[in-house]
This record gives C-alpha cells, structure tokens and sequence, in this order.
C-alpha cells in the first residue's frame, strides 16, 4: 500500500502550485504563508522565499513545520488534498539549488522580470515525516496515512 500510496500523493503534488506552510513564531504562535513548491520522487517539497520573511525566520529557529496542499472546489465530495508534517531547511548546496531550479521553472513560467528576485531568494525544502492524503471522492472522509523513515 505504502508504494501505491506514495505514486498517488507524488501524483497529486505535481498537478497542484502552491503549499500552505505553517510555521511556529518565536512567542510560540502559529503562522502560514501560501508558497509555489516543486516536489520530488521522495516527496520532499521545495521553494523559493527571501531569508526575511517570516516564515523563513520562523522555521531557521523552529524546523518542524506543517502544510497543506489542495485545489479549490465547493463541493464536498471534490474536497481532496496532501496535509503534511516535518522539518523544513535552507538548502545551502550550489548543485541541489540547480537541480531544483530546473523544475521549479519547468513548473511555473515566470517572466525573466523574476529572475533577480529567484537568484536572490534562499531555497527551502520541506522533508516529511508523515503524509495524509485526503478525498472524498472515495468516499466522505476518506483518508490513507503515510510515514516516513527519518
């Protein structure tokens, strides 16, 4: 179960854009921020952010972090989605940072008006410890479980 599990949620993140990341502040307070990921065979998430913002302060001090992926519908029985925890980091390899890149601009076709802004910004990648995937397709509240050797 665990192998087709992980096809359908690594299927599921590439046809979606963006993660809602949440963070924990330095009070202790939650935090979430809407971010353009790419994710790989392992199913870690990537992203783009300026080492400024506050997510990326929040989760330097506090690397375990929580997100959820999903489309938008209004119909119960289309609610489907990934909600993820883990831990999330800067990636500080030159080559990682390139290999990613590539996907993060085969994914999203950003104008070269973005290109200071990319080479700027710092590269996140969120390493999951558990996976749920969510859909009510199958049935009303359907849910399979996934987790992660760490």
């Amino acid at each position: 179960m665990s192998d087709a599990l992980r096809a359908v949620i690594g299927a599921f993140l590439e046809t979606q854009s963006t993660l809602a990341l949440a963070t924990v502040n330095a009070a202790g307070l939650p935090e979430s921020a809407p971010v353009y990921y790419v994710s790989d065979d392992q199913l870690n998430l990537y992203w783009l952010s300026s080492a400024n913002v506050r997510h990326s302060v929040n989760l330097t001090a506090q690397a375990r972090v929580s997100g959820a992926v999903y489309p938008a519908v209004w119909q119960w029985n289309e609610i489907s989605g990934v909600q993820i925890e883990g831990e999330a980091a800067m990636i500080k390899d030159d080559r990682i940072r390139e290999q990613i890149l590539l996907l993060y601009l085969r994914k999203f076709a950003l104008p070269p008006a973005f290109d200071a802004a990319i080479a700027s910004s710092g590269l996140y990648v969120l390493r999951p410890r558990w996976m749920r995937l969510v859909d009510n397709s199958v049935e009303f509240g359907y849910k399979a479980e996934l987790s992660f050797d760490v």
